[in-house]
């Protein structure tokens, strides 16, 4: 009896350390950050289609906020992910931090004026954007808030405290909600929601940036005040890098973040709203189950950039913790499809968009495949085949989105996304295939391309 106890303790204990583990905990502050915001987000929702009538004009508020979103994941040029990858070594952190910010800050107001200029030529649905003054200013702001926690976020996972984006997710979750309902009972912001569901959204990213940029990463990162700094020779040693990285995660974000305004283009401005908005609930409900390979993986990445790192096994941990949760996951929200969506109060909303989000569902099992074999891509410091995954990836959910689209509706889109992010798995597979389990770290140095 006593062994048994002793073997007992000998678990827990070794559980309680694996747990306490920088890659776990990291990892369970990502995935609380992501659980945090989707699960206020999906309570954000419920408040709006019960506070604005009108979900035609919800979907309009959807597609313009997400086009900002893929604007703002323009503007980052790869240096997020360079800054995991090489602030470890950094001597001015920083100025490394505040450099890569400006650049980012700069792009993002850029993209934000051409919007302007141009969204009535290419993108004529979203036009109502220049009917009003509040719009432009707002989209001005909103743009550079979206974009600068590409390198926030990812400066607080390189010094190992996920809890920067644990409390900005929250104060950005917690913030929308209230500011939409308020905007519900305001004249000009009341009925369709047009423009309360964009200010809501747009204030709440603001407002969490500003905390995360002047309060939290301060307090993580010594020295650290946000200014503009223009310190290039501080960004130059990991430009190659980050710029194949950028690459790759625009080509990838053009695969998920263009989706609203592509269902708008093929179906019109008649169905195409809201479609939209249906479209984009399976897509935040389904969302919920890629939080886990997300948060796990990007832990990984931090940790196996950290000297003296074992690769090896931090990545099969990461494997097992990933599944753990994803099977799991995967049977419970195939089940609770409809009745998760019918929270919304809106009966239409569940029987629209059931078939969707159940198609969606199965997108985990391949993005969990790919985020094993990306991160090994980029812990390795190759690019290149992170280009062509992506480009796959989202050549085949364009081109077959534009397809399945006007003969089965959003449940085409569904399966093209399915198919676009399966599709890049071999791929991947064979360029990354090996393990880390005789690999030695590589000092940091240059990337290679081979």
């Amino acid at each position: 009896m006593e062994e048994t106890f002793g073997w007992a303790r000998r678990v827990v204990g070794d559980t309680w350390r694996l747990v306490k583990s920088p890659l776990y905990k990291n990892a369970f502050l990502i995935m609380l950050s992501t659980v945090i915001g989707s699960g206020l987000g999906f309570f954000f929702w419920l408040v709006v289609y019960r506070s604005y009538e009108n979900p035609t004009d919800i979907g309009a508020a959807v597609a313009l906020f997400q086009t900002l979103t893929f604007l703002a994941a323009l503007a980052p040029l790869g240096l997020g992910i360079g800054i995991i990858r090489f602030l470890p070594e950094s001597e001015e952190k920083p100025a490394l931090v505040n450099t890569a910010a400006t650049i980012c800050g700069s792009v993002a107001l850029v993209l934000a004026v051409a919007f302007l200029l141009l969204v009535s030529f290419v993108l004529p649905e979203l036009s109502f954007a220049l009917g009003n003054l509040i719009y432009p200013a707002t989209i001005l702001l909103t743009t550079v808030a979206l974009a600068l926690p590409a390198i926030y976020d990812q400066a607080s996972y390189a010094v190992r405290r996920a809890d920067v984006l644990t409390w900005r997710t929250v104060i950005l979750a917690v913030a929308k909600i209230p500011i939409v309902a308020g905007l519900a009972l305001l004249p000009t912001t009341a009925g369709g929601g047009r423009i309360g569901v964009f200010l809501a959204l747009s204030i709440a990213t603001i407002m969490s940036v500003v905390v995360e940029g002047f309060y939290l990463l301060p307090r993580v990162l010594p020295g650290f005040r946000p200014r503009v700094l223009f310190a290039f020779h501080r960004v130059r040693p990991m430009i190659r890098f980050a710029l194949g990285n950028y690459a790759a995660n625009v080509i990838g974000a053009a695969g998920s973040l263009l989706l609203p305004a592509l269902i708008l283009r093929v179906l019109g401005g008649g169905a195409g709203p809201t479609a939209v908005a249906y479209f984009y609930i399976a897509v935040v409900v389904a969302g919920l189950l890629n939080i886990i390979p997300g948060a796990v993986f990007t832990s990984f990445y931090a940790e196996a950039s950290q000297k003296s790192a074992n690769r090896y096994v931090d990545e099969r941990r990461a494997i097992a913790l990933s599944l753990a949760l994803l099977v799991p996951g995967i049977v419970v929200l195939w089940f609770l499809s409809y009745d998760m969506l019918t929270w919304f109060g809106d009966p239409k909303l569940a029987a629209g968009a059931v078939s969707t989000l159940r198609i969606l569902v199965w997108g985990s099992v391949p993005t969990f495949l790919n985020s094993i074999l990306g991160t090994r891509v980029r812990i390795r410091k190759r690019t290149a085949p992170m280009i062509v995954g992506t480009a796959i990836a989202t050549a085949v959910t364009l081109g077959l989105g534009v397809y399945l689209l006007p003969i089965r509706g959003i449940e085409g889109l569904a399966i093209a996304t399915v198919v676009g992010v399966s599709a890049a798995t071999p791929y991947l597979y064979a360029v990354a295939r090996k393990s880390f389990k005789s690999e030695a770290m590589p000092p940091l140095g240059p990337p290679t391309e081979s």
